[in-house]
Parts: C-alpha cells; structure tokens; sequence
C-alpha cells in the first residue's frame, strides 16, 4: 500500500480545523460496500489533492449527489451535508458537491418523491439492480456508457477489469445506466452457520456434512444431555431472522426463487425441494430440536438467549457473530463454537445467501447539467480519494500494520471517521490476505485476538461454496412486483402452519401455496420472466 507525503501533508491541513468541522455515524461504520456493514483494508493511495481541479479555468463545478440519513449524527458533529468530511472533499477533489440527505429507512421513496418534484441531485444511489430498474422505468435516469468512454480515464479502466460487475448495470435497452464498485469478500459473506464442537466431542459425533447427519446431531444435542448437566434443557438448533432463508438455500433456493433449468424458467417455491425443507424443519418441531415458543419470539431475542447461555448446539445466523462468541464464552468458557459448512442435502451442496458483487448502485439524473464533472469525481475516488472517506488521517485515526489501516483509537475514530465512508461513493479496495486483515483490524485485546482467526474462519467457510444464482439478477416489472407483493403476504403464515401446525401437513401447504399462485398469476409471471431470460441471456 503507497501512501503519498503531500497526500498526507493536505489530510492534516483539513483536519486541522477538526473541532470547526462535523461528522455523522452509522451502523456499517462508514462502509457504502454493502448493508454488512464490514470495513475492510485497502492497497489504494489516499487522496492526493486537487490534481484535476477544472484545468484551471477558475472555479470548480458542482455536482449534486444523494446520502443515505441514518440518523446517528451527534449534535456537536453537525450533519451530513456539511462536516469535516464533506469540507475535506470539496478542498482536495476536483468538484464541488452539494449532498443531500435522505433518510435511510424512506431512501428510494424519498429519491422517488425528489425526482417527482424536479428537484433530485445529478446522482442517486442505493443497493441492488431493482433501484436501477424503477428510476429506468420512470424514465428520470440517462445511460452514462457515452459518458464514461468520453469523460473517464480511472474508472473506465477500473469497469474494464471488472467484467463481473457489468450485468448489474445494463438496462432493458442495452446500455448501462448503473455505475458502481465491487464488495470484497467481507461485503459479500453474510449468511452462516456455527456448531458447538466440544458438544460433538462429548458425544462422539463428526463435525455434520449431510442434511443426515446434521439431523442426526441436532437431535443428539436435543437428548442426550450434551452438557452434561443432567438436565433436560437444551436446543439441538437455533437461529436468527435468517434461518428459514438458510435452510432454503441449503434445498436449492436460488435468489428470489427464480429458477432456469435447461433453459427454461420456473419458480422454486411449491418445488420437491421446498417441500422437502420444510418437512425437515416441521420433524424438527415435532421433535423439540427448535424452542416450540419461537413463533412468538418475533425479534430472535430467546433465542438469542439460548445460544449465549449455552443451551442451543446448532445455530443459524450470520457469518460474523462477535458479540455472542463474547457472552458465550464469558458464561460457558469451555464452549467451543466452530463455523459449520452447509450441509449436503439429495440436491446438492450449496452456498448461504451471498451479496451480489455490486456495492452501491449509483444512478444519473436524466436533467444532470455536467457528466463530464460526474466523471471527474468517480474517477479521482476510484484513484485513492476513497482512502482517507475509509480510514481517516494516518497517525491519527489510524498507523499502517503491514500495510493495513489499524485504528489509533476505535471511539475516536467512530466519531470522526465512523460515518465518512458513505461519501466513498465507488472504491478499489482490495483484501490480499484476509485472515491477516481481521487480525489488524481487529480491537488487539486478548479476546478479540482469540476472535480473530475463527472469525477469518467463518469468512472462508461463507465463501466456499457458491451461492446459488441461476441468473445474476431478477427481472424488477410492474406484474412482478405486484405478484411477489401479494404473495409474500401469504406465504409466511402458509409456512407457519406447515411448521407449528400437526394438523396441517406439508402437503396441505403445497396445495395451498398451488392454489394461491394460480390465483395470483405466477404463470403469466414466469411467461413475462421466460420472455426477458431469452432475450438477456446472451449478456449474463
């Protein structure tokens, strides 16, 4: 990693005046590569100036871009059109940009609104295809191909050597109306599941490669007292709001349910496979594997419980689940819990939901006034300008550990920096070796050292089978949208019963769930769906 003198002689000029300027925090600490909210190393130098500033033809022109508002700005760090952040973009970058706020939980019916009233910035943006397919539908975005070919040198090239993101860009009519950057792994990992392997030792048991023995342990770990207290009280599986997503996608789901099998497209929900899941959890009820009170543990709380305490042997969640690892080993200290694999079942072995490789989706308004300055901006962030958006100031808010940011001190730099990232509207970062990025990044006191490497661990386990996706996105139309609306208000009480309710089989549910679809008219959904598979196939 190069870290230009002048680069950091500017940062500490701007930063100087740290009290005068202000900031704002939020959960995915500053992290626009993903709703993870991981922060992650870089190999790009940080922002060297104003190299590009306008070819010195007087003042910088001014661009307009949108913010996500998550509502973690403290009053003594101002907001997030005007802090320390935004100051220091506008000295060091070649444009000048006004932001302007949207509230995270209203974003894209406030961009809607925006664009309704004439007044959206020249760039919007937010997360997956979807946000792209409706501004292009309202007709109130431009393509930009022309623009990045004619105004960009960075970020074409950085497009060039990322062909994977180029399908999550193009709209119905063949150009590319998106722009964006590629997650890491840490902004691409999210779902996973853990075990408690002194639990298998206890019981003689083999960490579980098939929906078999998975089954077989869960129900161990449910009766044969693996903690050996005597008592009858612990869980063979827990979860969190993912877990029906998990084990899906451990049947074959792939994203969105959306199916292609020798060129033809189907709807997974209502297949063998549900059908399957679902038997597999409803024997899991029936058998007391999962607490039967979970329906009305509606924010995962108990559960929650459960695994902190030591009393659940199977858990299925996210990747990274720090906090639990801490309470629990801070309340059973002999615990050993492992990253598990998804297991194999009779269709195969599959990966856990995975993002896609597209991090934020940026947008242009079709009245922008200067693409040419757009241009300028995406290519002076993608050049390094991020860096500093990521980490802060060098010897400050972080020293380099084998040309990795570690932070000085976390407060600090949750306060000066946590919020910034946001601005970082494209990146090029890159993890080299992750297992030793977690390490440096991470708190160096002993437990968060112990952490460290399982955590790196459960990274890998994440990534190592593929998340199933038999197109890179889904189709976002009005009939769509109005099916999975529909139907999405039936389904989980559907699945519900089939659950909880012993006289409600699951074959009742799949007749119900048939019933429905008709109804709502999944099959002039999947002609629709067939029809624009044809035609965009070529280009996945």
């Amino acid at each position: 990693m190069k870290k230009g003198k002048a680069a950091g002689m500017v940062l500490a000029v701007v930063l100087a005046a740290g009290t005068m300027f202000s900031g704002c925090g939020n959960e995915n600490g500053g992290n626009p590569a993903g709703e993870s909210g991981s922060s992650e190393s870089a190999k790009s130098e940080a922002p060297s100036g104003s190299e590009k500033e306008d070819a010195g033809q007087g003042e910088k022109p001014e661009i307009s871009i949108s913010i996500l508002e998550r509502g973690n700005c403290p009053a003594d760090e101002g907001t997030m059109e005007d802090n320390r952040w935004t100051r220091y973009i506008n000295e060091n970058s070649p444009v000048t940009v006004k932001w302007v706020p949207v509230p995270r939980t209203e974003s894209v019916a406030k961009i809607n609104a925006l664009f309704a009233s004439g007044e959206a910035p020249d760039l919007v943006w937010e997360f997956g295809k979807g946000f792209m397919d409706n501004l292009y539908t309202q007709d109130v975005i431009q393509p930009v191909d022309e623009y990045v070919e004619q105004y960009s040198t960075s970020y074409k090239q950085y497009l060039e050597a990322h062909p994977e993101l180029k399908p999550y860009l193009i709209a119905e009519d063949g150009k590319m109306y998106g722009m964006t950057s590629a997650r890491t792994p840490l902004g691409v990992a999210n779902h996973g599941m853990w075990i408690r392997r002194d639990w298998l030792d206890a019981l003689e048991l083999s960490v579980p490669q098939t929906m078999e023995e998975l089954n077989a342990a869960a129900l161990a770990f449910t009766k044969e007292d693996p903690d050996g207290n005597g008592q009858n009280d612990t869980f063979g599986i827990g979860f969190n709001y993912n877990w029906i997503t998990i084990m899906k996608s451990m049947y074959g789901q792939p994203s969105e349910g959306m199916t292609v099998e020798d060129g033809v497209v189907g709807d997974w929900v209502g297949s063998q496979g549900y059908a399957d899941c679902f038997a597999q959890i409803k024997s899991w009820y029936e058998n007391g594997v999962i607490d039967p009170e979970y329906v009305t543990d509606t924010n995962y709380e108990k559960q929650r419980q459960h695994l902190v305490t030591g009393k659940t042997g199977i858990y299925l969640g996210s990747y990274n689940h720090e906090a639990e690892w801490r309470e629990l080993k801070t309340n059973v200290p002999e615990a050993e819990w492992i990253p598990l694999e998804p297991v194999e079942t009779s269709y195969g072995r599959f990966g856990l939901y995975q993002e896609p490789p597209a991090q934020a989706m940026i947008c242009m308004n079709k009245d922008c006034e200067n693409p040419e300055a757009v241009m300028m901006f995406l290519d002076w962030l993608i050049d390094g300008g991020w860096y500093a958006l990521a980490y802060g100031e060098e010897g400050v808010h972080y020293n380099l550990v084998d040309g990795i940011a570690q932070k000085t001190d976390p407060d600090k730099v949750k306060a000066e920096v946590g919020y910034a990232g946001e601005y970082a509207i494209v990146r090029d970062e890159v993890i080299d070796d992750v297992e030793k990025y977690i390490t440096v990044t991470s708190a160096q006191d002993e437990l968060s050292q112990e952490y460290a490497p399982i955590r790196a661990n459960a990274l890998e386990t994440a990534m190592k089978n593929k998340f199933r996706r038999d197109v890179p996105y889904t189709p976002s139309t009005e009939l769509s949208a109005k099916y999975n609306a529909d139907f999405n208000t039936i389904i989980t009480s559907i699945e519900a019963k089939m659950i909880t309710d012993s006289g409600y089989s699951v074959e009742d549910g799949l007749a119900e769930i048939k019933a429905e679809q008709e109804s709502l008219g999944l099959a002039d959904v999947l002609a629709e769906r067939q029809a624009w598979y044809d035609a965009n196939k070529d280009s996945f």
